[in-house]
């Protein structure tokens, strides 16, 4: 596991020194930003770090429904 997380660390640095938006985006939770492997340790599709960073980005989607029905 340590050696995964080594991995992963040495890719996002890569990303961030070649300047690879994309990839960075693709390593990184999309409401807080911080580095995350949830992609590697659970479903492929998770991209959120915390349950907490699932929440704001549902309410956030319910909010953005709910302002462009009224």
């Amino acid at each position: 596991m340590e050696r995964r997380r080594m991995d992963f660390l040495v890719l996002l640095g890569q990303a961030h020194y070649a300047d690879h938006r994309r990839l960075i985006r693709a390593l990184s939770c999309p409401v807080c930003g911080h580095a995350t492997m949830a992609r590697a340790g659970r479903r492929r599709d998770a991209v959120y770090c915390s349950g907490r960073c699932r929440s704001r980005a549902w309410r956030r989607r319910a909010t953005r429904r709910a302002q462009s029905a009224a």
